[in-house]
Formats: structure tokens, C-alpha cells, sequence
């Protein structure tokens, strides 16, 4: 008994996750029936009956929220409508060619590809006599317009960044890439919610197997749907237990087409304004779109504010708090008395005022975000001023605290990537901790943790900490320190690219790529 439920249930889902298929007959009665029963209590499913040379019944059909119904009417129906020749409409090509030459048409019998076309925008014609069916593109975009990016902002970069029509997304990127080198392909995933998703490489330049290996595992994905990029990351990540991202997520065409360039693999999905660039590695965590638009001085130092952004938003709270009750001796006599003298009559010790700080910042910056736009602001500010100042006069936390908690926060921010922000507020707990347990000592103990841990990351395969390790000095070269346009003449070499120098001549080394190591 219990078989023949669990039977029972399975199909019943498997009817639920995919639609019902039929075959397109030449009634187009027997046609609409089953068109109706599939969409039955879907309102915005719309049915437009009409006649051909006046005595030909033909129907079309379309969802009318993300179709126009006036170029419908305007570009199809008065065509359709007008007289014709019996001979005319013996088949869908004929009505094709003559009555529909300036929009695109494609013609099928698969009832698949139709129910595609109507999700995805199209409009489709069935005709009375004929087993096939047309399909128009009446695609009309309802969502956002191009404008500037909202997270990846840039001061003298190009500002346009990504919007939810992949379709928009794609011409974005076609306007910068115009050769035919560049490729594009769609993929469809999700039982119900037949997300359409699009790999992007440039030929000859990215490795094949990496494109392979991320076409395998995003066909491996079986869920109920993909609702956004960030996460689709979730099922194509090589490690899924690491705070650290293994991949780029960026709104920025001119970021793709860089990394396109470079050798990289761009997927995005259509609903999302962020594409996924892989391999991604530990250095493109404190790399920005500016650098390649200011000059090679400008760029380093500010390749180095943000290192030293990075490593203070991740060891400050854990150094003071080793600093001050394991290594006193470290600090400089006149400091120690400073930070001695404020922490004078605080009842907690330096991890709990340490911890209670943190987790209050956390606390303002969640709520912050959740807060409506208009009063988000001031709420912020007013409410980090009145509980910081209320904190130090009631002698809960040191003046010193305030201080070293406001400094890792800001300096978290200044390290760019809205998905680094994340790794950075959860590895600061664990060096906390460690240093309020042994000191210095554990926090190199714990330091020597975390970097073995990044070491058996892999992205697609690249280690996560190339090109430091392994090292390779001409990449540090050509990925870290960027020099002048005519030092760059290589891409990096742990992308195993089929080219691996950047040049205007039509040349391909024939040389076969070597094996991706971890995949």
C-alpha cells in the first residue's frame, strides 16, 4: 500500500514540477481545449480569436502582462487579417514569409518550445488545418531601465550596471565584445520556475574545461526553481562550508568584459541584475573596477588601503583585546596609560566590552538595512551617536573600545565586493575569541588555521590563493601589481588559458591545456 502511494505521489509531483505535454493537431478546436485546460484559472492568460480571408478560424495566444497588446494588434492581427488567397495558408511557412517577413517568426510542432515562448514573452498562432504553430517575439521589457550600478559604484568608470532583463544584460555586453569570438548559451533550469540562464566565454582565450565543468554543474541542479544569482552560487560553489565567496559577483558589464578578456567563465540568469564570474580567487577580494581607469601609482596605493583595510577589519578588535590583557608589554608606555586610565571603573573584561560593542554594530547595521530609505539615514547616525555616547558615560565600555569597534567597521566597508562584508563580520568572532583565550598565541594559531583552510579552497578547480600560492611571480606581475598596458602581455597563467598573451594578431597557440587540478 505504501508503494502504490508513494507512487501515486511522485507522479502527482512530477505533473505538478512539469506540464502536461499534447501534440499539436490540425483542429484547432481539439488545440484550444487543451491550450485552456493546461492555463485554466490563469487571468492574465489571454485568447484572440479570429478569422482569416473570412472563413479560416486561427486563435493566438499570449500572457498579457509581459506582452503588448497594441503591437499585437498593430503588427500581427491586421495583417493576419486582411484578405488572402486560399493557396496562401496551406502552411505556416507560407503565412511566414508573405504576411509576418519583418518580425521574428519561428515555426514548430514541439508543444515544448511553445509553452517557452508564451513563458518567456513570445505570443503564439494556432491556425485551423495547420499541425504547427507560430511563434512572435512581442517581448516588451516591464522592469527597470539601464542605469547607474547601485553597490559597485565608480567615480570616473562607465555607469551603466546590469538590470533584471538578461536580455538588456546581453546587449551590454554585446556593445563592448564585437567579435564573433564572443559566446552566449542559454540554458533553462528549475521544475517550476524554468529559470533561462546564459554562459558566457570568449573563444579561444577561456579554458574549455572550466566551461565544461560549470555546463556540468549547473545541469546537475534539480530544485523547484532559481530565484536569483546569488543562489544559483550556492549550488556551483566547489567548498559550500567556507564564509569566503569562490566566485565575482558583480552588476558591472565593463568588470565582466575585463575578466572576459582575462580568461574567465561569466554565467547569469534572467531576474538578476548580478553575473557570477569564475574562477575567482582571494586577491580579487580587495580589487576594484577603478584600478583600470587610474594611474599605475593611484592604483597600487589604493590596492594597499584596502590590504590594510582587510587585515584590520579582521585582527583589530582580536589585537586589542590581546594587547591589552595577554601582551601589555607590546604597547608603548605612554598609549598603555592612556587606554589603562579610560578603562578605568568598566566592569567587564576587554573580550565582553569587545564583543558587546561588535554585536551592537551588527545590530545597527541589520536594522539599517531593513529600515525604510527615508528615515534610514538619520536613524542610523542618530541611533550609533546616542548608544555610543550613552555606553561610555554609563562606564559600560572604554572610550579606547568605542574607538578600535568604529575602526574595524569602517574599514570592513572600505573593502570592496558586497559578498566579502559577510566573511569579514563572521571571522572576526572566532579571532576574538581565540585572543581573549591565549593572546598573540592564538591568534597566529588561529591565522595559520584560516590560511590552510583558504589553501584547499578551489574555484573551478584554481587554488584560492593564487598566484601566491603556488606562487608565480609573472602573475603577482600581471594580476596584483598593474603595471603599465605594455607590461601586460600575458593573462594569468592559472587560468590555463588557450592564449595566453594579450594580442591584436589572430594567433592561437596550439599548445593542449593542462589538466585543472581539483576538479
Amino acid at each position: 500500500m505504501r508503494f502504490f502511494t508513494k507512487l501515486f505521489k511522485g507522479k502527482k509531483q512530477q505533473e505538478i514540477n512539469n506540464d502536461s505535454l499534447f501534440e499539436l493537431s490540425c483542429s484547432l478546436e481539439k488545440n484550444k481545449q487543451n491550450f485552456e485546460r493546461l492555463f485554466d484559472r490563469c487571468d492574465d492568460f489571454v485568447k484572440r480569436d479570429f478569422i482569416l480571408m473570412r472563413n479560416r478560424k486561427a486563435c493566438i495566444y499570449y500572457f498579457e502582462s509581459i506582452v503588448s497588446s497594441e503591437n499585437i494588434s498593430r503588427f500581427i492581427l491586421e495583417w493576419l487579417m486582411e484578405p488572402m488567397d486560399t493557396c496562401v495558408i496551406k502552411t505556416a511557412e507560407k503565412i511566414k514569409n508573405k504576411f509576418l517577413p519583418s518580425h521574428e517568426v519561428k515555426i514548430t510542432k514541439n508543444t515544448g518550445d511553445l509553452l517557452k515562448a508564451i513563458y518567456d514573452g513570445d505570443c503564439i498562432i494556432l491556425i485551423d488545418g495547420i499541425a504547427e504553430a507560430l511563434i512572435v517575439n512581442v517581448r516588451t521589457s516591464n522592469g527597470r531601465m539601464v542605469g547607474s550600478p547601485q553597490i559597485e559604484v565608480s567615480a570616473i568608470g562607465p555607469q551603466e550596471g546590469f538590470v533584471e532583463d538578461i536580455h538588456l544584460n546581453l546587449a551590454l555586453l554585446r556593445k563592448r565584445i564585437k567579435t564573433s569570438k564572443f559566446k552566449i548559451e542559454f540554458s533553462i533550469k528549475g521544475c517550476i520556475t524554468k529559470n533561462t540562464f546564459a554562459i558566457m566565454y570568449i573563444e579561444g582565450i577561456a579554458n574549455p574545461e572550466f566551461i565544461d565543468e560549470l555546463k556540468k554543474r549547473i545541469e546537475r541542479i534539480d530544485t523547484d526553481g532559481v530565484i536569483d544569482t546569488g543562489h544559483l552560487r550556492r549550488f556551483i560553489s566547489d567548498n559550500k562550508f567556507t564564509p569566503f565567496p569562490q566566485e565575482i559577483l558583480t552588476e558591472r558589464p565593463d568588470r565582466c568584459v575585463n575578466h572576459l578578456l582575462e580568461g574567465r567563465v561569466v554565467v547569469m540568469m534572467d531576474g538578476s541584475p548580478f553575473a557570477l564570474i569564475y574562477p575567482s580567487l582571494f586577491i580579487d577580494l580587495i580589487k576594484s573596477a577603478d584600478e583600470a581607469y587610474m594611474s599605475y601609482y593611484m592604483a597600487m596605493f589604493l590596492l594597499f588601503l584596502r590590504f590594510v583595510a582587510f587585515l584590520i577589519s579582521t585582527f583589530g578588535a582580536a589585537l586589542y583585546i590581546a594587547l591589552t590583557v595577554f601582551n601589555p608589554g607590546m604597547i608603548p608606555t605612554q598609549l598603555l596609560i592612556t587606554i589603562a586610565s579610560s578603562r578605568a571603573g568598566v566592569p567587564f573584561p576587554a573580550f565582553i566590552e569587545a564583543f558587546i560593542m561588535e554585536f551592537t554594530f551588527e545590530i545597527l547595521r541589520e536594522a539599517n538595512i531593513r529600515i525604510p530609505k527615508p528615515i534610514g539615514p538619520s536613524i542610523s547616525i542618530v541611533g550609533g551617536l546616542v548608544i555610543g555616547q550613552s555606553i561610555v558615560q554609563a562606564g559600560i565600555v572604554s572610550q579606547a573600545m568605542i574607538i578600535v569597534v568604529a575602526l574595524t567597521a569602517i574599514s570592513a566597508f572600505a573593502v570592496p565586493g558586497y559578498t566579502t562584508n559577510p566573511a569579514l563580520r563572521l571571522i572576526r568572532f572566532p579571532f576574538m575569541i581565540a585572543a581573549s583565550f591565549l593572546g598573540m598565541y592564538g591568534i597566529i594559531s588561529l591565522f595559520v588555521v584560516l590560511l590552510i583552510h583558504m589553501a584547499s579552497i578551489r574555484s573551478v578547480g584554481v587554488p584560492y590563493l593564487s598566484p601566491l600560492a603556488p606562487l608565480n611571480l609573472k602573475d603577482i606581475q600581471n594580476t596584483l601589481l598593474h603595471g603599465p598596458p605594455s607590461y601586460q602581455r600575458y593573462r594569468p597563467a592559472f587560468l590555463e588559458t588557450l592564449n595566453p598573451v594579450h594580442t591584436s594578431k589572430k594567433k592561437q597557440l596550439n599548445t593542449p591545456c593542462r589538466a585543472m587540478k581539483g576538479v
